[in-house]
């Protein structure tokens, strides 16, 4: 895909002057959002710095733009250079399939503008979350290795997330002010109503940590399955599913935000915190070589999974455990 015009400097879109009656530079006792977290945003994010705040101008020339948030590794601070911009710009739009017309809309928009944020190199656009939504994904992949990853999503349905306590570490870059006469229903920083606490942390159920742990043992019996008929790329392939099961476990007994995506919560919440033994579960395509791994990884899932159960009690599934340890210790 051609690249378009280049895109103005940080400086100039962080100091561009807001319209009358349109949100720009606001803190909170969450801490700073919108234009001062752009600001205060390190050197090394600069070019993340630059798309969050040229989208952020073009949404207050977007009557359907109501909001635009930025989260994940970039709302919680741990953010490097090589990160992607996890975004949602809100819509003024009914929820669900009533709404599709208006979010499609409202995603032309946003491709017809990519070209001003960098040299693009090409697009992916397509629906995403459950069926009861409707919400367009768009990923952008700029020249210089900046990404985006943006859902474009019914005003309603980011609000409805907000109030239960989910995203949490999402920062409001834009919020549309009401009209003359309309209620302010605009949520500070760190998500539900105003003057609530965000969530420390996503909330866990035993019943979720007995599911994760159950999938982490099918994963390894599937892997002895593979190992016995030879299929090694099919064992492996077992085995990074175990281990990212895992990692799941691991970020849940830890506490981290997102504890469903595994490895990177992980990271993020303490990089020096790993699984005791973890780099055992590792293999390449020789046949002895997954075999140990496929050992040591029922040792790990193990004690993740007992980790994860005592910070949030679980009914284990010790005998889904029990057998598929055994299987892995006779000799394939």
């Amino acid at each position: 895909m051609a690249a378009g015009p280049g895109p103005k400097s940080p400086d100039e879109s962080t100091a561009a002057a807001a319209p009358a009656g349109r949100a720009r530079d606001e803190s909170t006792a969450a801490g700073p959002v919108g234009r001062a977290w752009l600001a205060a945003l390190p050197d090394e994010l600069a070019a993340q710095r630059r798309v969050m705040a040229i989208l952020a101008d073009r949404c207050e020339a977007w009557p359907l733009a109501t909001s635009l948030w930025v989260g994940c590794s970039l709302g919680r601070g741990a953010a490097d250079a090589l990160s992607d911009i996890d975004a949602a710009l809100g819509v003024d739009a009914p929820p669900g399939a009533d709404g599709a017309g208006r979010i499609g809309t409202a995603e032309a928009m946003v491709v017809a503008a990519l070209p001003e944020l960098g040299a693009l190199v090409d697009v992916l656009r397509h629906r995403t979350g459950p069926d009861s939504q409707h919400v367009r994904r768009i990923f952008a992949q700029f020249a210089d290795r900046t990404q985006l990853d943006l859902a474009v999503v019914a005003e309603a349905e980011i609000k409805t997330r907000r109030r239960a306590g989910g995203a949490p570490d999402f920062i409001p870059l834009y919020q549309a002010r009401p009209a003359a006469g309309e209620p302010d229903d605009r949520m500070p920083a760190g998500g539900g109503a105003s003057g609530s606490e965000p969530p420390a942390a996503y909330a866990v159920t035993g019943e979720q940590v007995r599911e994760w742990a159950f999938h982490g043992w099918c994963a390894l019996i599937d892997a002895d399955k593979y190992l016995r008929r030879g299929s090694l790329w099919e064992a492996h392939g077992r085995l990074h599913e175990a281990r990212h099961y895992t990692w799941v476990l691991w970020a849940a007994a830890q506490g981290a935000l997102y504890p469903w995506h595994g490895l990177s919560q992980v990271l993020d919440h303490d990089p020096a915190n790993l699984p005791p033994d973890i780099g055992s579960t590792v293999a390449g395509l020789d046949a002895p070589g997954l075999h140990r791994a496929a050992r040591a990884s029922a040792k790990v899932l193990t004690t993740a999974s007992e980790a994860a159960a005592r910070r949030h009690p679980a009914d284990l599934p010790a005998a889904m455990a029990a057998y598929v340890t055994r299987v892995l210790s006779r000799e394939p």
